[in-house]
């Protein structure tokens, strides 16, 4: 392969944060990179730089051995290279011919719809969306679909260079795996990729080598083939990480040893099929697993208050109160704490400090006739810092400066003000490294050991299968079946959200 791109001694400062310290990358014709790191080493600084958001740092910057200065994505693409982000820039209601072709630009300036749709379809083609009409709206495709279309979008522009940063995080194990397949596919067609993901997994299936930062310097480029995880997260983290989820003991998961600390019954979200009904204990983790829109995410949101719902309660076993949530302050008068799977649209307040949104839920504990008392709220938010290790001295910075593996700490750390009864927790690791994946994996764990009752969903195969100590699998909306003990594998969990042989409508009990 020949070499295209080079990159020498990137350097970027923000202040007196060193985001970028020096880093080196070279970039062949036709191979796909795995950019990996933990959060906060510099990824999203480095793409920012490589894609002509940022055009603040020293170094060296050649395409084809010719120095070039970049500043906007517009130049970027000039010299093709093209970046997919997380948040998707697609517009929901234009087909999605109109969102491949908008601005203009590598496209024609008046068009009809049939005419950009027939323009359209060699390049939805490409990333695997032959059954897609260009014609139909963007609202009306899954968000894996979504996610192939922005790549398409791009694709328009024939960049040399694909950067994708996270494409499969908001997604389930089929629309991932086509994600994965058409990376394959611009491979073949002599693209290259830079491939930006918490997946471990993705990274062992597709990419050939990695590009690993540390604190803000990149490691030695390594051959995919020549990692192991093992291997891969000690270069990450700078540690061995012994182990990324907490022993689960199932010897002691007999449900009838256990106390029923609150019942779910005949909730009826919105865009679920049937009622559903379950038992949730005190001291352990429940686990919710489905696919994106499987209902697993939408019954969480129901028992939070977050969700319309045509019906249901939930019956506390100490009180025998029965209830359901309208909002979240309700759901917090009842001791009912809801991690959002979207901790920066509703799950933090990002321009207010790390020490507000850590109080946040307890508002009425800490202050006196409507103001906050500092006594009240510095040892409170410390408290939750320390068990979080979130930096004690970064406590009045906003939360939006925060990594996204800290800003899920500070999202779910808040509610610890409140001291929960019942903790819904829906993605919980979310675009998180890996070395964020087991503090929170381990914080959970200690949260149900202290006799709370945890329930999570999840998308993540490898999380729903190592963290809980009972799953419930949900298929297009329905509760399909439960699993106890060493039931609890990928496999398992595997055939019944996507291929079950029996739709139970059934009691979770």
């Amino acid at each position: 392969m020949s070499v295209w791109m080079q990159l020498s001694n990137i350097r970027r400062s923000f202040g007196s944060i060193h985001a970028l310290k020096g880093v080196d990358l070279e970039i062949n014709h036709g191979e796909i990179i795995g950019l990996v790191g933990e959060n906060g080493a510099g990824k999203s600084t480095l793409m920012k730089i490589m894609s002509g958001f940022d055009d603040g740092f020293e170094g060296e910057f050649l395409v084809d051995n010719v120095p070039v200065k970049l500043g906007t994505p517009q130049k970027a693409q000039e010299q093709g290279i093209a970046i997919a982000q997380q948040e998707l820039s697609l517009i929901p209601a234009l087909t999605v011919a109109e969102n491949i072709f908008i601005g203009g630009d590598h496209g024609p300036t008046v068009a009809s719809l049939g005419q950009l749709s027939k323009m359209a379809r060699p390049f939805l083609d490409e990333v695997g969306l032959e059954n897609v009409s260009a014609k139909t709206l963007v609202n009306r495709l899954s968000i894996g679909e979504r996610q192939l279309v922005e790549v398409a979008r791009l694709i328009a522009h024939k960049p040399n260079l694909l950067i994708l940063d996270e494409p499969t995080a908001a997604l389930g194990e089929s629309d991932s795996n086509r994600i994965l397949e058409m990376v394959k596919r611009l491979k073949a067609a002599g693209k290259s990729v830079i491939y930006v993901s918490h997946r471990l997994d993705e990274i062992f299936k597709i990419t050939d080598r990695c590009i690993i930062l540390r604190d803000g310097l990149s490691q030695d480029s390594v051959d995919t083939k020549e990692l192991d995880t093992n291997k891969l997260v000690s270069m990450m983290l700078g540690r061995e990480l012994h182990s990324m989820f907490p022993p689960r003991d199932f010897s002691k998961n007999n449900t009838k040893n256990k106390t029923i600390r609150f019942e779910v019954n005949s909730l009826w979200p919105d865009r679920t099929l049937v009622p559903i009904n379950m038992k949730i204990y005190a001291g352990e983790i429940l686990g919710l697993a489905g696919q994106l829109g499987s209902g697993s995410g939408e019954v969480l949101a129901a028992m939070a208050g977050m969700h319309d719902t045509q019906g249901g309660s939930i019956t506390d076993c100490y009180t025998q109160e029965n209830y359901l949530p309208k909002n979240a302050k309700q759901a917090i008068s009842k001791g009912i704490a809801y991690g959002s799977p979207d901790r920066k649209y509703d799950g933090l307040f990002l321009g207010r400090s790390i020490s507000e949104n850590l109080s946040s839920p307890n508002l009425k504990g800490i202050s006196s006739k409507g103001i906050i008392q500092p006594q009240k709220e510095r040892p409170l938010v410390e408290d939750i810092a320390k068990s979080f290790t979130i930096d004690l001295t970064r406590l009045a910075q906003e939360a939006s400066v925060l990594s996204g593996g800290n800003q899920q700490k500070v999202a779910l750390g808040k509610w610890l003000s409140i001291s929960p009864e019942l903790i819904l927790i829906d993605e919980p690791t979310r675009g998180v490294d890996v070395g964020a994946r087991a503090e929170i994996y381990n914080k959970v764990r200690e949260i149900a050991d202290s006799g709370k009752a945890v329930v999570i969903a999840s998308t993540d195969l490898l999380e729903i299968s190592n963290l809980p100590d009972r799953v419930i699998c949900f298929y297009k909306g329905c509760y399909v079946s439960e699993l106890v003990g060493e039931e609890i594998n990928s496999t398992n969990i595997l055939q019944a959200i996507t291929n079950p042989d029996n739709i139970l409508l059934e009691d979770a009990s």
